[in-house]
């Protein structure tokens, strides 16, 4: 082995407490940090309408069809601007030149989300709704572009680490939002919910930070560096093969791989949508617990959420992702079952926390494995992978509803426990569906993120 090889074999597995990456460029950990609080703040309001759920649902006096309605057509925004906000960013530019889209998006964000406080404009169901979208575009924003961030500005053999941490944003923002909304509920009352929207101005200032952040002077920089290093850069700015657009996401959907791994995706975040629609409902209307118990106690799930989902992509990176996944899917099976006997504090507690082992988890590890495939056309298939999961998310929604809907109202209990014990069957199909392909990133190869492997969306089909 010559001495470059040595260098770069070092240097590419080199890691604090074997965990955290070294040789790192400064700037890739701004954009990381930059990126994580943005979609923090972003999960903090965007998670709001599953916290804040139940005295929604009492203030506008919603059944479970309109409550999964409005819940859906939310989560619709995301299913069908995901794919066009990365081919507009894709067509503006790469890299840094992202931001050219993700800053206006983050500002309409923090605008819509703050204007929900004032009770004239979201006082009706119409105009709740419509700030709502503004809440929507601003998140796709964030998190499709945000991962695709921290795949650019990260080498490819730590792309698993950067999305993992960039994603632990998620239960972190959403463990904030719950103690805020539950603070608020308890000191204004269940009449002051539309309060807690203000924290959405928060986000305006990490978007002006990521705006001089990213420039092209720094996207170089971290180029240089990682080559000096013996680290591969995930993105070239001035190469343009893949450009995001709809026959590239036909194309990119075509590959077996890319395609299971998006079903699963949208497998998962079904049952996480059944479980953000139903439990906080299951605990207040049947279980009897306050709203503002129910706020703080229903993102329990967070605490363990944000820890497994740094630490399973970062493991991955080094042994592999694809038992990770079919661990989830056991887990999660488990979890449904037991999840109509938790209506006590103690209870409620205990399953979240085993929820969130794989529950934030699932998703960095799906987007690692697709990237690892595919090739130079990663922002393609991450696009139809984000979709199909959002898709999930309205699905899973409207499928709790509906079930609820037709089993009698809120307070059936025997109709949350039909929904909930058809959830291991998508358990099963997920551990199917991830056994009939290979893994992605096997550990005697296990820094080949994005380089393009046997399945490289560029090969022959």
């Amino acid at each position: 082995m010559t001495e470059i090889n040595k260098h770069q074999a070092h240097t590419s597995t080199a890691t604090w407490l074997g965990v955290i990456p070294r040789d790192i460029s400064r700037y890739s950990w701004l954009i990381l940090l930059n990126t994580w609080l943005s979609w923090a703040m972003n999960a903090l309001t965007f998670a709001m309408i599953y916290v804040l759920g139940t005295v929604i649902i009492s203030d506008f006096q919603l059944s479970p069809m309109n409550w999964g309605l409005i819940v859906s057509g939310y989560l619709a925004v995301r299913v069908l601007c995901d794919i066009p906000v990365s081919i507009i960013s894709d067509r503006i530019g790469r890299g840094w030149r992202r931001k050219l889209v993700w800053f206006p998006m983050m500002m309409l964000y923090a605008v819509a989300g703050t204007l929900i406080a004032i009770p004239s404009l979201s006082g009706t169901v119409t105009g709740f709704c419509l700030l709502l979208i503004g809440i929507a575009l601003g998140t796709t924003a964030s998190e499709a572009l945000g991962v695709v961030s921290a795949s650019e500005w990260w080498p490819r053999e730590h792309c698993g680490f950067a999305i993992g941490v960039h994603h632990t944003g998620y239960p972190i923002g959403a463990l904030m939002g719950g103690g805020i909304a539950a603070a608020t509920l308890s000191v204004f009352g269940e009449d002051g919910w539309r309060m807690v929207y203000l924290t959405s101005i928060l986000t305006m200032p990490f978007a002006i930070w990521y705006w001089f952040l990213a420039t092209q002077a720094h996207q170089e920089a971290v180029e240089q560096h990682d080559r000096e290093v013996g680290l591969t850069p995930s993105v070239e700015i001035h190469d343009d093969d893949d450009r995001v657009s709809l026959r590239s996401c036909f194309e990119a959907a075509k590959n077996r791989e890319v395609l299971i791994f998006g079903i699963c995706a949208l497998l998962f975040q079904a049952m996480q949508n059944v479980f953000q629609t139903s439990y906080p409902e299951y605990l207040k209307f049947v279980g009897g617990l306050g709203a503002a118990s129910v706020a703080g106690l229903t993102v329990v799930w967070s605490i363990t959420g944000a820890f497994f989902q740094f630490l399973w992509p970062t493991i991955s990176d080094r042994i592999g992702r694809k038992w990770f996944i079919v661990g989830a899917g056991v887990i999660q099976a488990l979890v449904f079952v037991l999840l109509p006997y938790c209506t006590t504090v103690p209870a409620a507690i205990g399953i979240q926390l085993l929820y969130g082992v794989t529950l934030n988890a699932v998703f960095p590890l799906l987007f690692a494995s697709t990237a690892d495939i595919a090739g130079k056309r990663i922002a393609s298939a991450l696009g139809v992978v984000f979709s199909l999961l959002w898709l999930g998310a309205v699905l899973g929604t409207l499928f709790a509803s509906v079930i609820l809907q037709s089993g009698g109202g809120f307070t059936n209990a025997s109709a949350y426990r039909l929904v909930y014990f058809l959830m291991p069957a998508l358990c099963t199909v997920i551990i199917v569906l991830r056994l009939l392909v290979r893994e992605t990133n096997p550990p005697q190869r296990p820094h080949r993120v994005g380089g393009g492997t046997a399945g490289d969306l560029n090969a022959p089909m």
